[in-house]
């Protein structure tokens, strides 16, 4: 594992100033002693990973050929990553996830034929995600089998919570109890990221050791001459942060994709608060733009002999660059040293690595749509459109598309990506859906002032939106809506909070159903800029 940087030679000594000064100071301030157990599990999930192994042998012998995990946030984002992240070199399921609540992604897992050979991991840390429980309870009502469909329910949640007591009082097939004093985001390497990687056939054990080294030079610290965990990356963060360089676009070789949403959260969620923080831009075309901004600098992640490319042609373009390097059998060291960088990073900006103390807002705003819907309807002027985009070209941008995230939606988004740049100065962030209020969402509200934000949102498919049951996790007002209009309601509550809270907010919703109501909205758009 390797990490290099281009940047002005002052940066790069800043950097390695304040690394320092982060590794002396360490995490072990009185306020956070309640939220490091991540330092602790690389060894912590070793004694876990034969139960979960021999979990998976039963489930498969029973027929089960796929693992659905349904969660949101780092509760379904780490194990995302760590699947996509390592080879699968054991007998597994196949492990699909699902995290958002379009019609399009929940009718394909809840074909009956389908969900007949899944195991269903509902995995939630608080153990009341609203969007988990919806999704929980739209498979449950679609199962062919009830019955059968209990013994392949599978929970993860800190003991307590209320999906790990409802899970244990009706049963479930296995409930696995997350760490309460290791927070979602920083979660990758314990129940929520390894136990569906072991389903899923990946052989955690020899994998974590590039992991457990690190955290060992962590917990005995540089005196020893352990040497530095990511300290150094931290402080570079935080340099580069300091000379105004506050957006992080961020590309990935195609082997290293999957890293992507994982670090995009990291950041946003880490840094993004008391007014400060980095902006994660997860560059869709693949390939730093030919013009950036003064306050844009590239993070690549890839195999060694990658990185001169990437950064010569960010270093070209005006940006520094940072390339990260790992082979695949050092993907869970990759991990723990961006947890440290980050978390370091968060603590040079001088705000709390381990809270998000800005989501709260769109859901309580979301909770009173709910009991008293309001008009979708939402009118735009050119000129108040004009002022928006004149604000985001001087404080960037973020989109959030709250619609499917289909292959369509991918490339057109990819699209509109390269045309904000050009037009703006600077590639927008884009995130998509009820999943974004658990990355960008807490940056958005809570991070470093002028970032506009432009909120989209489309009509369902064709085939129509799918009903949400009613269900003892969920609140009665829910019950009944679809789930697509849900999805609506919180594009609404979530552009109602950021206007509370000071934010630019554009809001365009297209009531067009699916592919031909997104070219509808996009080309709306284009017409206002």
């Amino acid at each position: 594992m390797s990490w290099r940087a281009l940047a002005d030679p002052a940066v790069l000594r800043a950097g390695a100033r304040i690394g320092a000064d982060l590794r002396r100071e360490g995490f072990r301030a009185a306020r956070w002693a309640d939220r490091l157990g991540w330092i602790e599990l690389p060894r912590r999930t070793l004694p876990r990973l034969a139960g979960w192994r021999a979990l998976g042998g039963e489930l498969r012998a029973e027929g089960c050929e796929r693992l659905l995990v349904v969660g949101m946030g780092g509760s379904g984002i780490a194990s995302r990553s760590l699947v996509g992240l390592l080879p699968r070199s054991e007998e597994g399921m196949a492990v699909r996830h699902l995290d958002s609540l379009e019609p399009e992604a929940i009718r394909v897992e809840r074909d009956p034929a389908r969900l007949r050979r899944t195991a269903v991991l509902v995995a939630s840390k608080s153990g009341a995600t609203a969007e988990s429980m919806v999704m929980e309870a739209v498979l449950r009502s679609a199962a062919p089998d009830p019955d059968g469909l209990q013994r392949r329910l599978l929970a993860v949640s800190d003991p307590g919570s209320p999906l790990f007591e409802r899970a244990t009082a009706e049963g479930w097939r296995a409930v696995l109890p997350g760490h309460p004093d290791v927070g979602g985001r920083f979660s990758a390497l314990g129940p929520y990221g390894a136990a569906p990687a072991v389903l899923g056939g990946r052989d955690m054990a020899s994998v974590l050791k590039p992991a457990r080294a690190l955290s060992e030079r962590l917990r005995r610290g540089a005196a020893e001459g352990a040497g530095d965990p990511g300290f150094d990356l931290g402080g570079l963060l935080v340099a580069l942060a300091r000379a105004g360089r506050t957006r992080a676009l961020i590309t990935a070789s195609p082997a290293w994709s999957s890293i992507l949403p994982w670090v995009e959260q990291m950041l946003a969620e880490s840094t993004g608060k008391d007014g400060r923080g980095i902006l994660p831009v997860l560059l869709r075309g693949g390939d730093p733009p030919a013009r950036v901004s003064e306050r844009d600098f590239l993070i690549h992640f890839g195999d060694a002999g990658e990185e001169d490319t990437a950064a010569a042609r960010a270093h070209a373009a005006g940006a520094p660059a940072i390339c990260s390097t790992a082979g695949a059998a050092g993907a869970t060291g990759e991990i723990f040293r961006w947890q440290v960088a980050i978390a370091a990073a968060a603590m040079g900006l001088g705000v709390n690595p381990f809270d998000q103390p800005d989501v709260e807002g769109a859901k309580r705003e979301a909770r009173q749509f709910m009991e008293r819907p309001p008009d979708h309807r939402v009118g735009v002027r050119e000129s108040d459109a004009a002022g928006f985009f004149r604000a985001a070209r001087t404080g960037g941008l973020a989109v959030n598309a709250f619609g499917h995230r289909n292959s369509f939606a991918e490339r057109a988004f990819a699209r509109l990506q390269q045309d904000l740049a050009g037009r703006l100065g600077s590639p927008p962030a884009i995130g998509f859906g009820s999943a974004l209020l658990h990355s960008l969402g807490q940056l958005e509200k809570g991070g470093p002032p002028g970032l506009a934000v432009l909120i989209l949102s489309w009509g369902p498919p064709p085939e129509g939106d799918i009903p949400i049951p009613p269900s003892p996790a969920l609140p009665e007002a829910v019950a009944g809506l679809g789930t697509a209009a849900f999805v609506r309601l919180q594009a609404m509550a979530d552009a109602r909070e950021l206007a509370r809270r000071g934010r630019q907010v554009l809001r365009l919703d297209e009531p067009a159903s699916g592919n031909r109501g997104l070219d509808a909205l996009l080309a709306r758009l284009r017409r206002l800029l």
